[in-house]
């Protein structure tokens, strides 16, 4: 896993894009997570040296010639690759060349809103103080839909005791690529 560098100006510049966006179809979250997946996108390009995120229906990033899409997860603690990376069943209609999956590392959370449907916890999470932009890794788009293991709504993680809102395709860390900063020095450029 590597640190993507990030900037005051991603940030700002992820939170107004998410404003102007709203709420996706499928969204898990109602778009309440759209400015931390911008974030990731733009780290990840700069990183790259690639052009501002395409918002492409079915990729977010073009890079050597190939589709990305990118695939982001808020967290307080830092990645571990025996923690899982996810893609919605709803989101299987996109069909990129590979995913690439970022993890943000927050200072802290807490939740707001009522419980969601069946759970004891509040309606979600929200999270200040970004620490770290962390690339975890990449994989082609048939060997993600080939190796994942699909986790029906309501299915509790033992480790962290998440619980999913909508069936999801997961796959640990351990299992992915890191071919998108193989060529790259510790701090990307």
């Amino acid at each position: 896993m590597t640190i993507l560098p990030h900037t005051q100006e991603m940030i700002n510049e992820a939170k107004e894009w998410a404003k102007e966006l709203g709420s996706l179809n499928n969204s898990i979250t109602s778009g309440k997570g759209n400015a931390a997946g911008r974030v990731g996108e733009l780290a990840l390009a700069k990183y790259l040296n690639v052009k501002t995120p395409s918002d492409k229906y079915n990729h977010d990033i073009k890079y050597d010639g190939k589709t990305i899409e990118v695939k982001t997860k808020r967290r307080i603690i830092a990645p571990k690759n025996h923690y899982d990376v996810s893609i919605a069943k709803t989101s299987n209609h996109q069909k990129p060349d590979r995913y690439a999956f970022i993890s943000l590392e927050f200072k802290k959370s807490g939740y707001y809103g009522k419980p969601a449907e069946g759970l004891q916890r509040k309606g979600g999470k929200q999270y200040s103080g970004l620490i770290n932009v962390w690339y975890c890794g990449d994989i082609s788009y048939d060997k993600f839909w080939e190796t994942a293991e699909l986790w029906k709504k309501g299915r509790t993680d033992s480790s962290n005791d998440f619980t999913t809102l909508v069936d999801m395709y997961n796959l640990p860390i351990s299992q992915l690529d890191e071919t998108l900063v193989e060529d790259k020095d510790v701090f990307g450029f």
